[in-house]
């Protein structure tokens, strides 16, 4: 998505509140790699999250302005004489909730004040690998709300004069559901778990690919409370024509579907939100999950907690776990979990991921140094257009570049089957034929 001129207008947008105000977002020449592109267009669950900022601005009574630099910022900040501004770095991802609970809780402060999280579930879950400020048991954004107050003389460096205004921390009240999932534990050791959080109060600072997978994975709680509390009705009529109480027999009513869904009957489908046109095959499963615009699921596949993008394609027999995808990707795969699939991408049945370490943290390219993840459960990335074909298999935590394709080595394959092999007796593949084992050279 394109920037925005850094010539700012009037502060028109009215929410229902009736509130009035304007969100300036700094630029901050953050890119994610390997796909070369800014935070802003980082794919979050059917959308860029500049789109997503764009939206919880919208529906808080903000009017948005883009700028590229600290001086553009204080000329669109005096452009508004009265109600709420909020000045934040382009790289910060924030849910409408958040938003609107840090603008109320700050309605009435004076001067400047920042969006702090308790560190709590969902916080953690995606702190590695950020730039934010910590402060005792509080992390703190650079998210800020500014008003009228005057700003500090502009400098090179975006961030660091963000934080020279001297925002007070404001700590924003949040309420999560905390589901303890199992992950793989080698031998007899204490069980290792993965504390995954549902709710709707989400701020993250995007700053790599790790953050654009997590973030993913936690929009399916985000974007499910957003659409139970826009769609209330809907909810309750869902709920009560399960006639039961029983969880899984909830989970299986919660499936909102978009326009012109074609799923096989022996298919299913629980607890997720489908796109405009998705078809799901015969005896494919789909839970937990979110899938664009024109995804097809194949014959026997299996998605499960994933958010699979716009017109994507996911093949016979494929299992895909705790991914995220960009749109018209091919995902062929016999289990791809915990990764993060580029535009256009394409995976063959056979391309291997392995996903977990054994022993300490997968460590991943940030910043042009290897940084911990923090995770000992974590696949890879895929770039843009990228083609992985058969019998390939990556490390943990690699970042594969756009346009990359990577095939397997010529004597893998039997290019050659000599008319004169031997009848019962075991063959073996030697520089692309077949020779009678022990033959080999």
């Amino acid at each position: 998505m394109g920037h925005a001129s850094d010539r700012a207008g009037p502060a028109l947008v009215v929410s229902r509140d009736g509130v009035k105000g304007r969100a300036i977002f700094l630029e901050t020449g953050t890119v994610i790699t390997p796909f070369g592109e800014p935070s802003t267009a980082a794919y979050y669950s059917g959308q860029t999250v500049g789109e997503a900022q764009e939206e919880a601005c919208r529906r808080n009574g903000l009017e948005v302005v883009r700028v590229k630099d600290p001086e553009a910022a204080i000329r669109a900040q005096k452009e508004v004489s009265t109600g709420p501004v909020v000045l934040v770095l382009d790289r910060v991802f924030f849910t409408e909730k958040a938003l609107g609970d840090f603008l109320k809780a700050t309605k009435t402060r004076p001067g400047p004040s920042a969006l702090a999280l308790t560190l709590n579930a969902s916080v953690d879950y995606t702190l590695p690998l950020q730039d934010v400020r910590r402060d005792g048991p509080r992390v703190i954004h650079d998210l800020l709300r500014v008003d009228q107050t005057p700003l500090p003389a502009p400098g090179p460096d975006p961030v660091a004069w963000i934080r020279q205004i001297g925002a007070e921390p404001v700590e924003v009240e949040k309420r999560e559901i905390v589901t303890e999932v199992p992950l793989p534990t080698i031998g007899e050791g204490p069980k290792n778990l993965l504390r995954y959080p549902v709710t709707s109060t989400v701020v993250v600072s995007i700053e790599s690919w790790v953050h654009v997978l997590w973030l993913n994975q936690l929009s399916f709680g985000i974007r499910w409370i957003e659409l139970l509390r826009r769609k209330p009705l809907w909810a309750l009529w869902r709920a009560a024509s399960a006639f039961s109480l029983n969880r899984n027999r909830l989970l299986d009513r919660l499936v909102w579907r978009g326009r012109g869904c074609d799923i096989h009957p022996t298919a299913y489908v629980s607890a997720s939100i489908l796109g405009r046109n998705v078809k799901i095959g015969a005896h494919a499963t789909v839970r937990n999950s979110i899938l664009g615009d024109e995804v097809i699921i194949e014959d026997h596949a299996v998605v499960q907690t994933s958010v699979i993008g716009h017109r994507n394609l996911v093949p016979v027999n494929t299992v895909v776990v705790s991914c995220a995808t960009y749109p018209d990707a091919t995902v062929g795969n016999l289990k791809l979990q915990v990764s993060l699939v580029g535009r256009g991408a394409y995976l063959n049945l056979w391309a291997n991921f392995v996903d977990a370490k054994f022993v300490g943290h997968v460590k991943t390219e940030h910043r042009g140094q290897l940084a911990s993840t923090e995770r000992s459960f974590i696949g890879s990335v895929i770039g843009h257009r990228a083609k992985m074909a058969a019998k390939v298999l990556i490390q943990p935590g690699r970042q594969i570049p756009n346009d990359t394709v990577v095939v397997m080595r010529p004597d893998e394959v039997v290019s050659v089957v000599p008319a004169d092999l031997p009848v019962g007796v075991p063959l073996v593949r030697d520089h692309g034929t077949l020779v009678p084992l022990g033959q080999e050279t």
